[in-house]
């Protein structure tokens, strides 16, 4: 009765000694950490790309800054994790509970988020180019800034997303629900919209000089340059 259960065994001990070793020297690049518990863990900056970190828990966990290019997080629980500046480039977050987690300029470029629940995060001046959202769960997210050019988003719910100031240019935005969206400044040119439309909102909008170097969020840093420039006075 015990021998269809015995390879398992090793497989958890390996698990747990690399869980170990991500802890101690924020590190694992590569390494199979399914199922693993990392909740509210302290992981600023860690090296995890190309890492398994499927049906992980990392709920509260802080990621800020760290490397999950091409990790595999799909169905991973980052409820109200700490992403700020991570890179998830090309990673796999499809079926991911990451409501209310903060992934404020984060590079997500061609990821896979669909049927992800992304409800009430910050994704403010996130790098979101291309990335795969068909399905997505938006809603009350806050994108204002985000690099959204040629993102799939057929079906996604953005119902109350905060989308000013976005770069929706190209993206695919058939079926999506927009209702009290606010698309303030946002750049729809090429989009094609819920009624199968594709707009020329931005098209004919005069280029402006960069005010800051970060290629993602022109939008947002020129409201925190204008806030600088307040408090110089003082």
């Amino acid at each position: 009765m015990l021998l269809p259960f015995c390879p398992a065994l090793p497989l958890q001990a390996q698990n747990l000694s690399l869980v170990k070793r991500l802890l101690e020297t924020r590190g694992c690049p590569g390494c199979d950490l399914f199922g693993a518990s990392l909740s509210r863990a302290d992981l600023f900056g860690a090296s995890l790309s190309r890492a398994t970190l499927s049906r992980a828990d990392l709920v509260d966990a802080d990621l800020t800054a760290a490397d999950l290019m091409e990790a595999n997080l799909n169905n991973a629980n980052m409820r109200n994790a700490f992403l700020a500046d991570a890179d998830l480039s090309n990673a796999d977050l499809s079926r991911a509970d990451i409501r209310g987690a903060n992934l404020e300029n984060a590079n997500l470029s061609e990821s896979f988020l669909r049927d992800a629940s992304l409800q009430l995060a910050n994704l403010k001046c996130s790098n979101l180019s291309a990335a795969k959202l068909s399905r997505t769960d938006l809603r009350n997210a806050d994108l204002s800034g985000a690099n959204l050019r040629g993102a799939d988003l057929q079906e996604a719910d953005l119902s109350g997303a905060n989308l000013s100031g976005a770069d929706l240019r190209s993206a695919d935005l058939r079926d999506a629900r927009l209702n009290k969206a606010n698309l303030t400044d946002a750049n729809l040119c090429g989009a094609r919209m819920p009624d199968q439309k594709t707009s020329r909102r931005g098209c004919e909008v005069k280029k402006e000089p960069a005010i800051s170097t970060n290629n993602y969020c022109n939008y947002c840093y020129a409201l925190n340059d204008w806030w600088l420039n307040v408090l110089r006075f003082y």
